[in-house]
């Protein structure tokens, strides 16, 4: 009895399956160095066949977007990136207030707080009552006259006295 070849499905590619020879030698095949085990299994298989001339072809594309030449960044480009990372580090919530049409912005609104704060100062009427709280005011009283003795037991009786006949 001849052995049983199975064929493993290991990747799905657009909907399709990618045999495990094509999945382990495919990046070989696109660098240019096929293994002769991954040719057989394309002579046998269309599908990975397929699938190979596909990736192939992408392949190409790719390295077509790739530059001729190394490029160069220009010169001073490093030390222009170190400064701009350090301005950025540097920088907190009260640099805002460093900004020159902020920092003219915030002077005119104090200044027009100010203006109106001062207007609202001098301009309302003095109360007798609030001037009457001043320290200086209340050193400044006559001393109210001293509370007459009084007595307690008496007045006691009034208020019980007013609180039982109290009628509506």
């Amino acid at each position: 009895m001849p052995p049983i070849q199975i064929r493993s499905l290991v990747v799905t590619y657009e909907g399709r399956h990618m045999h495990q020879p094509t999945r382990e030698g495919l990046e070989m095949f696109l660098a240019g160095k096929p293994e002769p085990a991954f040719l057989a299994h394309l002579n046998e298989c269309p599908e990975c066949q397929q699938l190979a001339n596909q990736f192939e072809s992408q392949s190409t594309i790719i390295r077509s977007l790739r530059p001729t030449e190394d490029v160069e960044p220009l010169p001073g480009f490093y030390a222009r990136v170190m400064d701009r990372i350090e301005v950025q580090k540097n920088s907190s919530i009260w640099s805002v207030f460093l900004e020159p049409l902020f920092a003219r912005r915030l002077m005119y609104a104090s200044a027009v707080l100010t203006v109106v704060m001062g207007i609202f100062l001098f301009t309302s009427p003095k109360d007798e009552m609030m001037a009457s709280t001043m320290p200086e005011q209340i050193l400044a009283e006559e001393m109210p006259p001293p509370a007459q003795l009084v007595d307690l037991e008496q007045d006691r009786n009034t208020v019980f006295v007013q609180l039982t006949t109290y009628q509506e």
